[in-house]
């Protein structure tokens, strides 16, 4: 059963994932809440993306990236701007993981596999905050 209770027109999320089936399900999981997704595979792209789009509300950061880790991405993020949302997620929950996200600045830090339900209220709380 797909959730249609949330609603984020007008919300742009940056969405930092290699993995092509983690792309397809945040594709497919956040198409009812009608947000506009700028889906990259890297950390590079992500900062570059970044830089040039002044209209991100929240950036959804993968830490398992193939040129440089999620840590280094949010520390760059956290450089220019501190107020935007920033959820890291990873699929393996290595000890310290979450505490140095926090540590770096992360608004909040889920675990994968993810479900529907998990996404769209994580996205929901830090689109409040």
């Amino acid at each position: 059963m797909m959730s249609t209770d949330f609603d984020f027109t007008d919300k742009v999320i940056l969405i930092v994932e290699d993995i092509d089936t983690s792309s397809r399900f945040y594709k497919a999981a956040l198409k009812t809440t009608n947000a506009k997704l700028i889906l990259v595979e890297n950390g590079q792209t992500a900062l570059d993306v970044f830089d040039s789009s002044k209209n991100i509300d929240l950036v959804f950061l993968d830490l398992n990236l193939p040129d440089f880790d999620g840590f280094e991405v949010l520390k760059r993020i956290r450089k220019v701007n501190k107020e935007i949302p920033v959820v890291v997620q990873t699929a393996y929950m290595l000890s310290g993981e979450e505490e140095t996200s926090y540590n770096l600045g992360a608004n909040d830090f889920i675990t994968k596999p993810i479900t529907i339900d998990v996404l769209q209220k994580t996205i929901a709380n830090n689109l409040k905050a």
